[in-house]
C-alpha cells in the first residue's frame, strides 16, 4: 500500500514522475508477489490462496495509488513538497540500512562511514539534479 501511496504522489507531482515511480514499483511488486508465492507454495499453501495473495497485492497497491494522489492532491506549497522529500528519505533509509545489509551479509559489514557516505552521495544528487 505504502507502495501505492508513492505512486499516487508522484501523479499529484507530474505524470512523468508518476509514470517513472510506477514502471518501478510494479516491477519490485512483480517480484515480490513472484518471492511471496513462492514461499507459500513451498509452505503446501493451496493455488487459490496463492492467487488471491498476489490479487491482494495488486489491489492494495491501486487503493494506495488512489489514497495518495487523494491526500496529497489537496496540498499546496511547501507541504507538497515535503511529502515527497520525507519519501524519498524513508526509502533511502530502507535502503541502506535494511536491504543492503542483508544483500551484503556475507561480505564485508556495513559500518556508519559506509551508511554516511551513501547519504552524501544521494543528497548531492538531488542537488545537483535540482540546481540548488
Amino acid at each position: 500500500m505504502v507502495d501505492g501511496l508513492l505512486i499516487g504522489i508522484g501523479f499529484v507531482l507530474g505524470a512523468k514522475t508518476g509514470q517513472l515511480l510506477t514502471l518501478a514499483l510494479a516491477v519490485g511488486g512483480f517480484f515480490l508477489s513472484l518471492a511471496v508465492s513462492a514461499a507459500l507454495s513451498h509452505a503446501a499453501v493451496q493455488a487459490v490462496k496463492l492467487v488471491l495473495t498476489a490479487a491482494a497485492f495488486a489491489v492494495l497497491l491501486a487503493l494506495g495509488a488512489v489514497a495518495g494522489a487523494t491526500l496529497v492532491g489537496a496540498l499546496s506549497g511547501p507541504v507538497l513538497t515535503v511529502v515527497p522529500a520525507f519519501g524519498a528519505a524513508a526509502l533511502t533509509y530502507l535502503v541502506t540500512e535494511e536491504l543492503l545489509v542483508e544483500a551484503h551479509e556475507h561480505q564485508t559489514p556495513e559500518n556508519p562511514l559506509t551508511t554516511a557516505l551513501f547519504f552524501v552521495g544521494f543528497l548531492l544528487r538531488l542537488i545537483v539534479e535540482t540546481g540548488v
